[in-house]
């Protein structure tokens, strides 16, 4: 069902997904959908937090016992070897956070937490990079964080709007930013 509402999602939008056409595509009823998620809503948050626990497990995986600049470099790396794999999944899971902005976006608490996990993984690992001496210590790794996760998400949304911009150049860049800006000396 997940890879059912990815693909709708994706081929549709938000307001182009139904429970009934996510049945269909997964071959169960309309009714079995709403049992397993509740409703709509449900299902939404359930798409995000799967493919966001799949980018977590990507990161984890890549940075391993890094910590400080590698750490965030590798962050990098996850991120175009996930768009490169997996685009659908990663279209999904943005075209979700985008649209929590609303309001009225049901699983917004969702987007909200995932977010908090992300930036304590980026600022944990500038405050390791600190502690070890190889990232400059006058700067606010909750801030450092946050600035490196704006970078990451304007990178991701300029790629999904315009998919033939140079994803691994600019990554490559990205890459180099976090070394020269971070590095102490």
């Amino acid at each position: 069902m997940t890879d059912a509402a990815v693909s709708l999602l994706v081929e549709r939008g938000i307001a182009g997904m139904t429970l009934s056409e996510i049945g269909k595509r997964s071959g169960y009823s309309r009714g079995l959908v709403t049992h397993h998620f509740g409703s709509k809503a449900g299902l939404l948050a359930h798409v995000h937090d799967s493919v966001a626990a799949e980018w977590l497990r990507r990161v984890q995986e890549l940075v391993g016992e890094s910590t400080g600049v590698e750490a965030l470099q590798r962050v990098t790396d996850a991120l175009l070897n996930f768009m490169i794999e997996e685009p659908n999944e990663l279209r999904a899971m943005y075209l979700l956070r985008y649209a929590s902005i609303d309001p009225s976006a049901e699983y917004r608490a969702n987007v909200a937490r995932v977010n908090r996990a992300h930036i304590r993984a980026l600022a944990a690992w500038v405050e390791e990079g600190q502690g070890n001496g190889e990232i400059i210590t006058d700067i606010d790794p909750r801030l450092a964080a946050e600035l490196f996760a704006s970078a990451i998400d304007g990178l991701l949304y300029r790629w999904l709007v315009s998919p033939d911009i140079p994803i691994a150049e600019l990554q490559a860049i990205l890459r180099r930013y976090v070394r020269q800006s971070l590095t102490a000396p």
